[in-house]
């Protein structure tokens, strides 16, 4: 009895040993059927722990690689925006220069012209407002389009110019000023109608230069060499040279006395309109590139600081 009640209670673990054909050995297959079974059961407990290890890494490797993605996400969004985004100068550029139809025009036939016309004015406004973007934008017009215009054309400039710096000798503060920041009819008042006259020959020269530039007439821009030697060759003739004081006030630029910056100029004036014309307007090309050297913000923030002389500053 007590070895049938054994072998009923002990056969179904019999069924995890490899042989239990031999009833002699069915304790020894018993047995190592329970160690099978505890083996089994060992084994099988090992892969669960890796299973769940793996997973619990696998989750944390997925957290860090979300973690990760989104500083990456985050991070090329701040370059975008830094180097790529519009500015807010940039966004509205075209709508701000819509005010200026002629440049307007112009920037809208040549991207490349575009591009300078946003990249100076968008420099000129961080640094000195709406006022030095606009006068940033007109330096523009002459160092990249007039330059092009044909001898006459540029050669119309300077007899106008020497017109309207008479009737400023008188005004010194506006005379620096208009050699200093241009001059258009409702900032200098006091020189009408000369200014008008000076205003009708930058854009009928901007016109000429525009198309010569867009038909591919090329112009080679001077280096500091040539542009220093041309200002120097101004200054001593053919018709007056510059006094050493006058010297003085134009090397000493904004800080220059007004009057003696005034008369420099004049004189700088008739010698170039009694040059031959292709030497008068290669003269006048460089000084209008080297215009576009000039510090906007610095010059408009000296000029809007002083008062009578003829520039109303917002």
């Amino acid at each position: 009895m007590v070895t049938r009640i054994c072998r009923d209670f002990l056969l179904p673990f019999a069924i995890y040993t490899k042989d239990v054909s031999r009833p002699d050995d069915f304790a020894l297959n018993v047995a190592l059927s329970v160690t099978g079974r505890r083996g089994w059961i060992a084994i099988r407990q090992r892969e669960i722990v890796s299973i769940v290890a793996t997973w619990i890494v696998r989750s944390m490797n997925r957290r860090g690689l979300f973690l990760a993605l989104g500083a990456v996400s985050v991070a090329a969004w701040l370059v975008y925006s830094f180097l790529f985004r519009p500015s807010a100068f940039e966004a509205t550029f075209d709508d701000n220069l819509a005010r200026f139809p002629f440049a307007a025009s112009m920037a809208s036939q040549d991207p490349n012209l575009r591009e300078i016309f946003l990249r100076r004015t968008e420099a000129a406004f961080a640094k000195g407002g709406w006022v030095a973007a606009n006068k940033a934008l007109r330096i523009s017009l002459a160092a990249e389009v007039e330059v092009y215009a044909d001898d006459k054309h540029i050669n119309a400039i300077p007899r106008a110019e020497l017109a309207l710096l008479r009737d400023l000798e008188n005004k010194p503060l506006a005379c620096r000023a208009f050699l200093f920041a241009g001059g258009m009819a409702d900032e200098l008042q006091q020189a009408k109608p000369d200014d008008q006259l000076a205003r009708f020959a930058h854009r009928a020269t901007l016109q000429n230069g525009f198309e010569r530039r867009l038909s591919g007439i090329g112009w080679t821009r001077p280096d500091e060499k040539e542009t220093a030697d041309v200002m120097r060759f101004l200054g001593r003739g053919p018709i007056a040279a510059l006094t050493p004081a006058e010297l003085t006030a134009t090397a000493n630029y904004l800080d220059g006395d007004p009057n003696l910056a005034c008369s420099a100029a004049i004189k700088e004036a008739r010698n170039l309109t009694a040059m031959d014309a292709a030497d008068a307007a290669r003269i006048r090309r460089i000084l209008m590139a080297n215009s576009a050297r000039i510090d906007v913000a610095k010059v408009m923030s000296k000029i809007c600081a002083e008062s009578n002389n003829g520039w109303s500053c917002p």
